[in-house]
């Protein structure tokens, strides 16, 4: 994840489903930076949707996102500064993620709210739910509808990428270099979010044990 010019990060923002996809691509898409400046092999051109043109910043990402089948619109558009739903978030993860099981899996997440899924989003949800990639609020609901904040959204994509968000991380025994980091000044290092945005927009030399458990610690300097 990146910020803004004026060195904003806007943690409290909706995400749009543009960041989103955005996000998802330079996840789960290894060969998109080579591309970032042309459409995917094969494509010759990329007209889904009638509200996506090619001088829109995030052109390139919804056309490798469309070509490898993670994203989807609705009656020829896509809505890509709308924000993104918590359900519309659940489906573009898993569909993006070839580790997770088909969308024939069926089962209901444990929310309260469950029965608020639309129905196209429930085998999604559920998925994601079993894969503990979106979890619910403290109070067991999901808000399948509501809007998610970037900060809320950063602690999703670092489960995606096994960054168990723990403050330990924040300690100079596991991150030795902390002052190295990229910092924004609306992120203050004492709100919950701090670990969650400081994994997700730096780099870090990691390991992993046996169990895959990726212990993110050396950042990267920017």
């Amino acid at each position: 994840m990146v910020g803004f010019s004026d060195n904003r990060f806007a943690p409290g923002a909706q995400m749009t489903r543009a960041q989103a996809v955005a996000i998802l691509t330079r996840i789960q898409l290894l060969n998109f930076e080579v591309g970032i400046d042309h459409l995917p092999p094969g494509m010759e051109s990329f007209d889904a949707f009638a509200d996506v043109r090619a001088e829109h910043w995030f052109y390139y990402y919804l056309a490798w996102a469309y070509d490898a089948g993670f994203i989807q619109g609705s009656n020829g558009y896509f809505r890509p500064s709308d924000p993104v739903t918590r359900q519309e978030l659940a489906a573009m993860i898993v569909r993006s993620d070839l580790r997770l099981p088909e969308t024939t899996q069926t089962g209901t997440a444990g929310f309260v709210d469950a029965n608020r899924v639309s129905n196209w989003a429930r085998g999604y949800v559920y998925i994601a739910y079993r894969n503990h990639l979106i979890l619910g609020d403290g109070n067991g609901y999901f808000r399948p509808r509501d809007s998610i904040t970037r900060a809320e959204a950063a602690t999703v994509f670092n489960r995606l990428l096994g960054r168990i968000n723990n403050r330990s991380m924040l300690y100079y025994a596991d991150t030795p270099n902390l002052n190295d980091a990229r910092d924004f000044h609306d992120v203050r290092n004492n709100a919950w979010y701090f670990g969650s945005i400081l994994a997700a927009t730096n780099d870090h030399y990691s390991t992993s044990n046996n169990n895959g458990l990726i212990n993110w610690m050396l950042i990267i300097y920017p």
